[in-house]
């Protein structure tokens, strides 16, 4: 019984959460008025879609270090035919003494980038998000280079919150899209975007219930520049806007999309582009050309797992034993194993 009455109040504090009832306080808080949400109107277009995403792996954790298998490339569509897919496989040790090294050799030969990388004290923790992320701007740079003027390049993930890091790598990427003319936008599948009505209420899934009542029959766009949004005074680093879009009128979700000032200057047009790649059956209301990249790149758990059976087994011939690879391992880990070799 007691375990019943926990389950219903923690019931009636998700209800609080994801409930959405009626539009004022929205309006309200977030400073979004009715005009704001504009249409998208699907058009299509002769060129190509390139989309990039990234995906990796942790094969071995060494306690003091550890060592990721990371993928990324992109993904080419022309219209809504398949054209080919750019992958690109790395191994990344995530060592804080020793990782500066790996990001300082691939921003020089990638994008000829010569500084010392140093990450926050902080931050050291993520090092193989950086890691994989700095592989999904090699991607972004190389798919650019073969873009052609009116082409989409589609990053999963944003743009707006700089890392320090990474900015001039983002500057020269922002301004070959401009030059080269071509429709660059991160599209992200979640957000952390809130604003207040006594909690912290899902921005962008009340943005989508308000959108949706008011444009019924469109996919639509919000600009979210001088609004009332948590994070949003952190955005102010870059040169672009930040909006929520809806890419078909029947779809489930709106999605958070990041616009270098140049392609915000033709949102509309270039929404048109993605909209019209959005009605895939298979993943309605977004773009098929992202959802192929992330089936195409993806590291599923049986590849992870014959990654760490084939690397033992190469440690084996070293004169490396399993047993002493287990014994680095954290002792959670010690607990779940099953029956069988793993790690």
């Amino acid at each position: 019984m007691q375990e019943k009455r926990r389950l219903n109040a923690l019931a009636d504090l998700i209800k609080d959460y994801i409930s959405t009832d009626g539009t004022d306080q929205y309006y309200h808080r977030t400073e979004v008025k009715e005009s704001d949400f504009k249409p998208i109107f699907p058009q299509k277009f002769d060129g190509s879609i390139f989309a990039i995403d990234g995906s990796n792996v942790l094969l071995f954790d060494l306690a003091a270090a550890k060592i990721n298998f990371i993928r990324t490339g992109y993904v080419v569509y022309r219209g809504t035919d398949w054209q080919k897919a750019e992958i690109t496989d790395k191994v990344f040790v995530a060592d804080q003494e020793r990782y500066a090294p790996q990001f300082e050799s691939d921003l020089k030969e990638a994008f000829g980038l010569d500084y010392g990388f140093r990450l926050e004290e902080t931050e050291l923790d993520r090092l193989s998000t950086y890691y994989r992320e700095l592989q999904e701007y090699v991607a972004v740079f190389e798919a650019l280079a073969e873009a052609e003027e009116g082409d989409l390049v589609l990053y999963d993930g944003g743009f707006a919150f700089w890392k320090e890091p990474y900015k001039d790598v983002l500057d020269l990427i922002f301004d070959i899209s401009k030059e080269k003319g071509v429709y660059l936008l991160g599209i992200s599948k979640s957000s952390t975007f809130s604003w207040n009505d006594g909690i912290s209420r899902p921005f962008v899934h009340d943005s989508n219930y308000v959108g949706t009542t008011i444009l019924p029959k469109n996919g639509w766009y919000l600009c979210l520049d001088e609004k009332n949004i948590r994070p949003m005074h952190h955005a102010g680093l870059w040169d672009g806007n930040i909006y929520v879009a809806k890419f078909h009128p029947r779809a489930d979700r709106a999605f958070r999309v990041d616009a270098p000032s140049h392609v915000a200057e033709n949102m509309g047009k270039a929404l048109s582009h993605v909209a019209c790649y959005s009605n895939s059956a298979e993943c309605l209301g977004y773009p098929h050309a992202l959802f192929r990249a992330h089936r195409e790149i993806r590291i599923t758990e049986h590849e992870g797992m014959q990654l760490r059976h084939s690397l033992l087994d190469e440690l084996g011939r070293k004169g490396i034993s399993e047993q002493l690879v287990r014994s680095f391992q954290d002792y959670h880990g010690f607990l779940e194993m099953r029956s069988g070799r793993t790690l």
